[in-house]
């Protein structure tokens, strides 16, 4: 199979079709771009699906099919590029191709947001800018498998098709309401962050949301369970949620803190399905951390000690209540705005000037321009 054509996509799996899409691709300025990933099914991530939309076609290309993409994605870097929810796409295409976009990029859905929308997903914006329902039906897919049904082409396809349309109506309300260059900062933010490796190296990766307000005793069997959990999801090519969920990992970090005389069975509910060589790996882990001496457990990490020193919690709350004041007058999210770690940081710094609340908060401009006066009326002018 070389190129499918349907009535509602171009489905491309042949190096002879990808090379007629990039030609016609070279002849546009502006695409509608989406990807389908793997990662619900898998631990080694992967794109396994590229949709594009412009000059009134749609394309779905199939880069497992096992021909080099190096040219087109060459040409594809260079158009400007709509995207709703750019950032994990951006993230995916640079971790499985290296791909960096080279034109502006245009997020969908950070045009809602920026404009005060309640629906930001793109199926509410394709009803209220298209007229169109959205089918939900191929969101859980395991999109590495092959082959793929006409449903899930369907669904994959659709999730472009809309895109230029929905960018032309939210442009025109961008610039109706001034917020253009609000929104052109987000997307270009979002651009520089997308390339960035991850935040935490393997030394802090187990430092999963919910666990910074353990103590060190609790926090030792969350590292080491941390560790159990990735092994297993490596070794198994499975997402570590489909091994122990966060939740059940830091309720049995807990628990083994302060039952250390009990059995792991029955123990909490998640261990029921943890049985045979699994169960076994597992039980080392808890040995290894029981064993570990003081001097080698977790501690809160200093950054956090630093903020929780420095900051005054008043100063705080006062710069959170001011946001939320500001974002309800302009009819956004207060978090869209400014976040409580941006503020601690102001609160902190106590930064004077447009310029230093960037540097010191990490706040883009569009914000720190807004929150410039409450900053400087709660830290003392």
């Amino acid at each position: 199979m070389n190129m499918k054509t349907g009535p509602k996509y171009t489905y491309v799996d042949s190096a002879e079709g990808l090379a007629r899409l990039t030609e016609a691709l070279s002849a546009t300025s502006r695409v509608g771009l989406d990807t389908e990933a793997d990662s619900l099914h898998h631990y080694f991530e992967k794109v396994c699906l590229i949709q594009l939309s412009f000059a009134g076609s749609n394309y779905v290309v199939d880069p497992l099919a096992g021909f080099s993409l190096a040219e087109f994605l060459e040409v594809l870097s260079r158009k400007e590029l709509i995207l709703q929810g750019a950032d994990y796409d951006l993230r995916m295409l640079k971790k499985s191709f290296e791909f960096r976009p080279k034109a502006p990029v245009f997020d969908t859905m950070l045009a809602a947001q920026v404009l005060g929308y309640e629906r930001i997903g793109l199926a509410a914006l394709a009803e209220k800018f298209c007229g169109v329902i959205l089918s939900k039906a191929g969101q859980k897919s395991d999109w590495a498998r092959r082959p793929l049904s006409a449903k899930q082409l369907d669904y994959a396809s659709d999730d472009t098709k809309y895109l230029e349309m929905i960018a032309d109506a939210l442009t025109r309300n961008l610039q109706e309401s001034g917020r253009a260059d609000w929104h052109q900062e987000c997307c270009e933010r979002v651009v520089e962050t997308s390339g960035f490796e991850g935040k935490n190296d393997m030394k802090e990766a187990w430092r999963i949301k919910g666990s910074s307000g353990l103590a060190p005793k609790e926090l030792v069997f969350v590292r080491e369970l941390w560790k159990w959990r990735d092994e297993e999801a490596r070794r198994r090519n499975r997402p570590p949620f489909m091994i122990l969920h966060n939740e059940d990992l830091i309720e049995l970090a807990r628990w083994r803190a302060g039952s250390p005389q009990e059995p792991l069975h029955p123990g909490p509910k998640s261990m029921k399905r943890i049985t045979g060589e699994n169960l076994a790996r597992l039980e080392s882990a808890v040995r290894f951390a029981e064993n570990l001496p003081l001097s080698e457990w977790p501690t809160t990490p200093e950054r956090i000690r630093s903020r929780e020193r420095q900051s005054s919690p008043e100063k705080v709350e006062a710069l959170l209540a001011a946001c939320r004041t500001i974002a309800g007058e302009l009819r956004i999210e207060p978090c869209f705005l400014a976040s409580r770690a941006t503020l601690t940081a102001a609160a902190r710094h106590e930064p004077r000037s447009i310029e230093k609340i960037m540097e010191m908060s990490g706040m883009m401009r569009w914000q720190a321009v807004l929150m410039m006066p409450a900053i400087l009326n709660v830290l003392g002018d």
